[in-house]
Order: C-alpha cells, then sequence, then structure tokens
C-alpha cells in the first residue's frame, strides 16, 4: 500500500477529499465544534493537466462545489459507473455530489473549486432547528453542473477567509455561512419544509443583551454561534435570523462593528501603538486590523487618529 492512500484510510471529513485530489496543502475552514455539524470549507486549485484517477471517498456526505473555471475534461466514476460530465465547459457553475456513491474522477484539465463539505448529519441538525422532517437527500443529477447565484455567492463569500492568515478568520463568519448555504441547499433541492410557527420577531430585550454581553466579552471572535444561540435559548438558525432584525446585521458583522468603535476610542484617548490596540481589540495582528479599519472607516488608523486629534 503506498502512501497516500494509507494516508487517505486515515483522513476523514473533508480532509479525505482532500487527500483523494493530492492537494493537502488546501486551505479549509470548519465550523465550530459548538456548531456540531462537521461542515467546511475547502478551496481545492490545481493548475497541473493529467492529474489522473481520483481515490473514491466513501463518506456519510455531500460536497457543494462552485467551479471557478471551466473544466469540461473529466470522467466521473459512481460505483464503478462511468458518468459523462454535463455543462463543466464554463466557470462558475455549482454541481452536488453525493460522497456516498463511491464516487471518483479522471482528472485530465486543471481545476478550481470552492466547496462545502456538508455532512448529512447537519442536514438532520437543520431540520431539528426548524422542526420540520428530515432530509438526507439533495435533487440533482450525478455529473451535471448548474447555475445557482445564490449558492455561488455564499460560497465565494469566503475565498478571503480561506486566504486569510490563521487567526484572522472569525470563527462566527465561517459558521454563518455554512449554516445559510446549508440552509438555503436544504429548501432548494432538499424540499426542506419551513417551520410552521417560527417566531417573526427579532431578540427579545434580555436576549438581546445576553447576545452583546457575550460578543462584547469575546472581541477576538472564539465565541461561537452555537453558544449565542444557547445563551438565548433559541436554535442557531432562529437565534441567527432574529438577532439580524433586531440589530441590521448578522453577529460577525456588529462584532466587527465593536472592535472597530473600540479602536476608534483607544485611537483618540491613548497613547497605545497601533499593535497593541490590534491585540486589544481582537485583531490577530496590526496589519489584520488596518485592513479591517479601512475597508470599514475609509482611512488607515493612523489618518484617523491624526484626524481625531486635531
Amino acid at each position: 500500500m503506498n502512501e497516500s492512500r494509507s494516508r487517505l484510510q486515515d483522513a476523514t471529513g473533508v480532509d479525505s477529499v482532500i487527500e483523494a485530489v493530492g492537494l493537502s496543502r488546501a486551505p479549509k475552514l470548519t465550523t465550530s465544534p459548538v456548531c456540531k455539524s462537521g461542515m467546511s470549507f475547502v478551496e481545492l486549485d490545481c493548475d497541473r493537466e493529467n492529474v489522473g484517477l481520483t481515490t473514491s471517498v466513501c463518506e456519510d456526505a455531500l460536497l457543494i462545489a462552485l467551479q471557478l473555471k471551466p473544466c469540461p475534461n473529466f470522467d466521473l466514476f459512481a460505483g464503478g459507473k462511468l458518468i459523462l460530465p454535463e455543462q463543466f465547459d464554463a466557470g462558475g457553475v455549482v454541481a452536488i455530489y453525493d460522497l456516498r456513491m463511491d464516487l471518483c474522477t479522471d482528472l485530465r484539465d486543471p481545476f478550481h473549486a470552492v466547496n462545502l463539505y456538508l455532512p448529512c448529519r447537519a442536514l438532520k441538525l437543520i431540520a431539528d432547528d426548524a422542526a420540520v422532517p428530515y432530509i438526507d437527500e439533495l435533487a440533482h443529477r450525478p455529473g451535471r453542473a448548474f447555475h445557482d447565484p445564490v449558492a455561488r455567492d455564499l460560497l465565494l463569500s469566503m475565498r478571503p477567509a480561506l486566504a486569510a492568515p490563521q487567526g484572522e478568520v472569525c470563527s462566527l463568519f465561517v459558521d454563518h455561512v455554512a449554516m445559510a448555504l446549508a440552509t438555503y441547499v436544504a429548501h432548494r433541492y432538499g424540499s426542506m419544509d419551513r417551520p410552521r410557527h417560527l417566531s417573526r420577531g427579532g431578540l427579545a430585550a434580555w436576549q438581546q443583551r445576553r447576545a452583546k454581553e457575550l460578543l462584547n466579552a469575546s472581541l477576538s471572535g472564539s465565541v461561537a454561534l452555537g453558544d449565542l444561540a444557547s445563551a438565548c435559548n433559541l436554535s442557531v438558525r432562529h437565534f441567527t435570523r432574529a438577532f439580524r432584525q433586531s440589530t441590521g446585521m448578522p453577529p460577525h458583522r456588529w462584532l466587527l462593528q465593536r472592535r472597530i468603535e473600540r479602536a476608534q476610542g483607544l485611537l483618540r484617548s491613548s497613547k497605545w501603538p497601533l499593535s497593541d490596540i490590534a491585540l486589544d481589540c481582537g485583531f490577530a495582528n496590526q496589519s489584520h486590523f488596518g485592513r479591517e479599519f479601512l475597508r470599514t472607516v475609509g482611512v488607515s488608523p493612523g489618518a484617523w487618529r491624526r484626524a481625531a486629534r486635531s
């Protein structure tokens, strides 16, 4: 048995997909443990031709894949049966792969895709949150790509996070996008019923206060979406919707805004160097702080400080 096959036997979850295509350094982001879903994002980028036959991935999971560039020249095998790919001759197309089907591919074109690894247990958790019957199948034709702007844009939103240095990615953001995409495909392709008795209001005053207390106490973003929902006695899905309705933004965006506001206060009132302000406000480092501040405020922290003191 060769080394790569041995590694694949030991790999589980999204790692089994990464090892199957031979891209061990592929960037990945996994939802927080409190989310209890095992969902992961991974970007698979291979500029080599004739990669050859991948090892079969047998997992109780699905893969939602966004092809970033045309990749028409490959064969797909399900249980040894050849399936000719359809509509992969364009970029920006989405495909669903059921990893329970003993899938492998014979890759001849270079490929580049952003993917959500979606365990079937995550679909059950989403159904539990919505108090609707379970689903474990998504309607799709194996080997056929299609256009889906919603799934495309959600997967594209993860590319900056996948490329970001370790420590700069907010776990709340990863949980939020994974839950949004999984819930969307469950409704769109799994015909999951809508919850019948879901309140349409926002958070109660005590729930909003408790959620903000937890977020303020952990500006680094280490608090998980599941922890916030549990503290408010809500499901993750209900909490996320209610928080957005109450505050006008999702939790990860509210947290970033709070970080920026605290940083502005320190820039105005203290003589701390930017590196210390960055760490105090939950940013990974000064570079991360500078990028987020510029994106949110429109000027660099140093320029803002000078203007605030003039």
